[in-house]
C-alpha cells in the first residue's frame, strides 16, 4: 500500500455566549464559503450554552512559545525515497526467511485560526514515523521496532529493521513461566505504554469531583474534595512534565482542540511530588477563575538516570525483559489498576544473563506502583507515538527497572 494525500479544509464557528454553531467545508469559493456561515448561525441558536467558563471571561492576548516542530527534510520525503526505505527494512528479514510487515509515513500539518477581532493564530508541525514486525514462518517468534518524531532523518531505519529481526530470531520457542510478581526490565517503548495511562489521569476535575487517584478525601469544613497536590505519589527520582519549546517534543504551541489556546510548559510531577494537574481553559475559569494558558496536552517527557539497560541486567538476579506492551486498558480509575499484554519478545534474564525467550503474559498493575518500586533508571530517548485524533503528541522517557510487576496469566499470542 502507497498513497499520497493533501486535505485542505475550514471550519467556520459562530459562539455568542457559550452558544456555538459550527460547520466544516473543503470548497474555498465565496459562496461555499458564505454558506459555511450562515450555516453555523444557524446551528449556534439550536444548542443549550456549552462551556460558560470560556466565555464569561474576555480571552487574553495570549503570547505563543516558540517550537520545533517543522522539518524541512520530513516534509519533503518523496514517495520513491519512501519505497527504498521500505524495502531497506524488508530486505534483511527476507535474507534470514523472515516475515516482516511494517507502515511508514510522513505528515506536514498548517492550522490556523482567525478571530473576529482580527487575532489571528497559526502552526506548522510534522511527524515522521517508522514500525516494524518480523515474524519467523512457524509464527514461534516475533520482533518489533519503531519510532516517530518531527525529524525525518532522526530515524534510523537500517537499526529498527536489525533490531525488529534480532528480537525476533532471539524470541523462538518461548518456555512457559509460571505467572507471579517478576522483576522487570522494560525497554523505553514499554514503559511509554504503562505511563500513557498515567498521563490520562492527571485532570484536575476528576479530584475535584471526588474521584481518581490524586483524590485525598472530602473536607467537611470547606464543603470540597483535597487533592494530592503538593504530596510526594511516585519515586522521589521522577519528573514528568510538558514544555512546548523542547526540540526533541515537536508540538504545535496551542491547543487545536480547545480554540487554539497555547500550552504553557508544566511539571505535572516534580521529583515525585504532584504539583499541578491539567484541565482547559473553559474548567480553569469556571472553578477557579483561572484565564491561563493550557496544561492539557497528552505530550510529556519523563526523567531518568543514567544506568544502561546492559547493567540493568547484569545486576538482575532473576527477572523478565519486556520489549513492549498492547492491548492496554484501564481497569480502574482510583488506582490506575490496568491490563494489557507484552508482546513481540519477552526474555528471562537468570544471574545477569538472558537466558531464554518466554510466552507472552497479560498484566494486572498499576503505573504509580510500578513508579514506586523502582531500581534504577536509564537515559531518556523518544519512542513510537505516532499521531492520534488529538494530533501529534510526542514522548520522551527512559527504560525501567523496577520490582514485584504482576503478570497474572499467559497468553499464546506471539
Amino acid at each position: 500500500m502507497a498513497s499520497d494525500r493533501r486535505v485542505h479544509y475550514i471550519m467556520v464557528f459562530r459562539s455568542i455566549d457559550g452558544r456555538e454553531g459550527g460547520v466544516t467545508t473543503n470548497q474555498f469559493d465565496d459562496e461555499s464559503l458564505e454558506a459555511a456561515v450562515r450555516t453555523a448561525e444557524r446551528m449556534s441558536g439550536l444548542f443549550v450554552p456549552r462551556d460558560k467558563g470560556d466565555f464569561k471571561t474576555p480571552r487574553p492576548g495570549f503570547e505563543y512559545p516558540k517550537t520545533a516542530a517543522w522539518n524541512d527534510t520530513t516534509y519533503g520525503l518523496s514517495t520513491e525515497t519512501r519505497a527504498l526505505v521500505a524495502r531497506e527494512v524488508i530486505e534483511p528479514a527476507e535474507a534470514k526467511e523472515m516475515l516482516s510487515a511494517g507502515y511508514l509515513e510522513v505528515r506536514g500539518e498548517q492550522y490556523g485560526e482567525y478571530w473576529p477581532d482580527g487575532r489571528v493564530v497559526f502552526g506548522t508541525c510534522t511527524q515522521a514515523q517508522c514500525s516494524t514486525t518480523v515474524r519467523d514462518a512457524t509464527g514461534t517468534g516475533s520482533g518489533w521496532a519503531g519510532l516517530s518524531g518531527t525529524d525525518w532523518s532522526a530515524i534510523d531505519t537500517k537499526a529498527l529493521a536489525a533490531r525488529a529481526l534480532q528480537k525476533a530470531i532471539a524470541s523462538r520457542n518461548p518456555v512457559s513461566l509460571e505467572p507471579g510478581r517478576y522483576t522487570v526490565i522494560l525497554e523505553p517503548q514499554a514503559v511509554h505504554d504503562l505511563i500513557s495511562i498515567l498521563i490520562a489521569s492527571l485532570q484536575r476535575r476528576s479530584p475535584d469531583l471526588g474521584f481518581g487517584p490524586y483524590t485525598l478525601g472530602y473536607d467537611a469544613a470547606l464543603g470540597l474534595f483535597r487533592t494530592k497536590l503538593g504530596l510526594k505519589v511516585v519515586d522521589e527520582r521522577i519528573t514528568i512534565e510538558h514544555d512546548p519549546s523542547d526540540p526533541l517534543l515537536g508540538v504545535l504551541p496551542f491547543d487545536e482542540q480547545n480554540y487554539a489556546v497555547p500550552y504553557r510548559p508544566v511539571k505535572w510531577i516534580d521529583h515525585g511530588i504532584l504539583t499541578a494537574l491539567a484541565d482547559n481553559r473553559a474548567y480553569s475559569l469556571e472553578t477557579r477563575n483561572d484565564n491561563l494558558p493550557s496544561a492539557q496536552s497528552s505530550s510529556f517527557r519523563m526523567s531518568g538516570g543514567d544506568t544502561t539497560m546492559e547493567e540493568m541486567i547484569k545486576g538482575t538476579k532473576r527477572g523478565l525483559l519486556v520489549t513492549r506492551f498492547s492491548n492496554m486498558r484501564l481497569l480502574d480509575l482510583n488506582s490506575l489498576l490496568s491490563t494489557g499484554l507484552t508482546r513481540d519478545g519477552l526474555w528471562l534474564i537468570e544471574n545477569g544473563q538472558i537466558s531464554k525467550a518466554v510466552k507472552n503474559f497479560r498484566f494486572t498493575e498499576s503505573p504509580l506502583f510500578v513508579l514506586n518500586s523502582l531500581d534504577q533508571l536509564g537515559v531518556p530517548v523518544p519512542v513510537y507515538r505516532p499521531h492520534e485524533e488529538i494530533g501529534v503528541t510526542p514522548a520522551i522517557v527512559p527504560p525501567i527497572k523496577a520490582r514485584d510487576f504482576s503478570f497474572t496469566s499467559t497468553i499464546d499470542a506471539i
